[in-house]
C-alpha cells in the first residue's frame, strides 16, 4: 500500500518529526522508542490494530526513522509516513520462534544503538525488555501534542460538527416514554454519514459514541445505559464523542423530556453558570487547576461541596484522545496557550436524581477562546415536546425488534 499524503499533512507530519528530534537532543538520547498505537499514528498517520503483536516506532537523533513490525505487516505499513522497504524490520509471527521475535529485532544492537528513551505508557511486557537494555523512560511527545497547530485544529473542527450534528440527532430522537436504545440510533446515523461525506474515510480511526444518558444514570457519566431504559422525569444528558479519522471532539447538553421541577431549574442554572466562569477565564496563561478550582468553589457556596456531587475535573484536552492533556483539575501542573483544546464541562452529579453537565469542545485562542461545538445551552431549547406519533411509532418498533419491551416494563416496575 503506498503512502497518501497531500502537502499540508505531510508538513504536518514533517512539522512533529522535527519537534521529536529536538526533543530527543535536549534529552541526549540517540533513539526514542515509541510503542502506543495512538503515538505511532500521531507521527505516521498510519492506521493498524497491534492485538498481540507489537509495533515499534525508532526516531533517531539524526532524523532517520525505523519500523520493528510484525511479517503480517510489513506491506501494509508501506503507507506510514517516513516508512519505506529500507526502514521496515520484520518479525515472525507471535509466538516466534526463538531468536526471530520483536525482542531480538529490536534489541540485537543494530536497530537501536546508543542510548535511547521510550514511552513511559509502554506495556510492561514490553517496558521489562527495555529497561533491561538500558532505556530510559521519558515522554517526549506530551509537549508535543499539547499544543494543536492550524491543521489539526482544522481536523478536529470537523469531528466537532459532526458531534454537533449527533446531539441535534437525540434530541430529535427523545421523548418522554422513549427507550435509550432510541437515542443509541443516533450513533448509527452519524457513522454512516461521516462515511458518506468523507472520502478519506478510516474505520480504524473513526469512532462515535452517541445516546441520551436517562435520569438517574445521567449521574453516572461513565456508565452504560441499558437500551429498555426510559427517559422519564429529571435531567438526561445527551453525549456524543466523534473520532473522525483520528481525531475527537465531544458535545453534551442536559436536557429534560418533561416539565422541569423548580429544582430541576435552579440546578440549570447553577451548571450554567459554572460554566460561564470557567468560559471568563480561559485565556493564554492562566493555570488549569484556577479554573477547576474557581468553579469547584462557586459550587461549593451552592452547596455542592462533596466529591460525590462533582466528580469531574472542569475539563480535559482533545487531539488524537477524546481525554488527554491539558487536564482542567486542580491537581494540574498545566497552563493554558493558545492553540489547546479543551471540554468546558463543569457539571453536578445527584445520585438517584440524575446530572446536569454541557460539554463543548473550546480552542484557546490569542485572545481567549472559540468554540468548535454550537449545540443550544438554553434551557427552553432543552425541554423537549411531548412524544409525537412517529416518535412513538419508531419506538414501538424499535422495542419490538430488539426485543426489549418486557425489560422495559420491567424497568418502569
Amino acid at each position: 500500500m503506498k503512502p497518501i499524503h497531500d502537502a499540508a499533512k505531510t508538513a504536518e507530519l514533517t512539522r512533529r518529526n522535527d519537534a521529536l528530534v529536538q526533543a530527543i537532543h535536549r534529552r541526549g538520547l540517540d533513539h526514542y522508542v515509541i510503542t502506543t498505537t495512538e503515538n505511532i499514528f500521531y507521527l505516521t498517520h498510519a492506521t493498524f490494530e497491534p492485538l498481540e503483536r507489537p509495533f515499534f516506532l525508532i526516531i533517531g537523533a539524526d532524523g532517520e526513522r525505523q519500523m520493528v513490525v510484525p511479517t503480517l505487516e510489513i506491506n501494509h505499513m508501506h503507507k506510514a509516513f517516513g516508512v519505506n522497504a529500507t526502514n521496515l524490520i520484520a518479525y515472525r509471527e507471535f509466538p516466534a520462534p526463538r531468536g526471530q521475535g520483536w525482542v531480538e529485532h529490536l534489541l540485537d544492537g543494530h536497530t537501536l544503538p546508543g542510548s535511547f528513551g521510550f514511552e513511559p505508557g509502554t506495556p510492561w511486557h514490553i517496558a521489562e525488555h527495555l529497561l533491561q537494555a538500558k532505556g530510559e523512560p521519558v515522554d517526549l511527545l506530551e509537549d508535543i501534542r499539547i499544543v494543536k497547530s492550524d491543521w489539526e485544529v482544522t481536523q478536529i473542527e470537523r469531528a466537532a460538527r459532526y458531534a454537533d450534528e449527533a446531539v441535534a440527532d437525540i434530541l430529535r430522537r427523545a421523548w418522554n416514554g422513549g427507550t435509550a436504545a432510541e437515542t443509541f440510533m443516533a450513533m448509527q446515523a452519524t457513522n454512516r454519514k461521516i462515511m458518506r461525506d468523507e472520502q478519506d474515510w478510516d474505520p480504524l480511526s473513526t469512532k462515535v459514541l452517541a445516546a441520551a444518558w436517562p435520569a438517574p444514570l445521567s449521574a453516572e457519566p461513565h456508565a452504560v445505559p441499558p437500551l429498555s431504559m426510559r427517559l422519564g422525569a429529571g435531567p438526561h444528558v445527551a453525549l456524543a464523542v466523534t473520532r473522525v479519522n483520528g481525531y475527537t471532539a465531544e458535545c453534551e447538553r442536559t436536557f429534560f423530556t418533561s416539565a422541569p421541577s423548580a429544582r430541576e431549574r435552579e440546578q440549570f442554572a447553577l451548571m450554567t453558570a459554572a460554566r460561564q466562569l470557567a468560559y471568563s477565564m480561559l485565556k493564554p496563561g492562566t493555570a488549569c487547576a484556577e479554573i477547576d478550582g474557581a468553579v469547584n468553589t462557586f459550587l461549593a457556596t451552592q452547596g455542592f461541596a462533596k466529591f460525590h456531587t462533582r466528580l469531574h475535573r472542569c475539563g480535559h484536552g482533545f487531539g488524537l484522545g477524546n481525554h488527554e492533556p491539558p487536564w482542567l483539575a486542580e491537581g494540574s501542573t498545566h497552563v493554558l496557550q493558545a492553540g489547546m483544546l479543551v471540554s468546558i464541562e463543569p457539571g453536578i452529579y445527584l445520585h438517584n436524581t440524575g446530572g446536569l453537565r454541557h460539554s463543548d469542545t473550546v480552542l484557546i485562542t490569542e485572545t481567549g477562546y472559540r468554540n468548535l461545538t454550537h449545540a443550544p445551552t438554553e434551557l427552553e431549547d432543552l425541554v423537549l415536546p411531548p412524544g409525537r406519533w412517529r416518535q412513538r411509532l419508531t419506538g414501538w418498533m424499535v422495542a419490538r425488534s430488539l426485543k426489549l419491551k418486557r425489560a422495559a416494563q420491567q424497568n418502569e416496575n
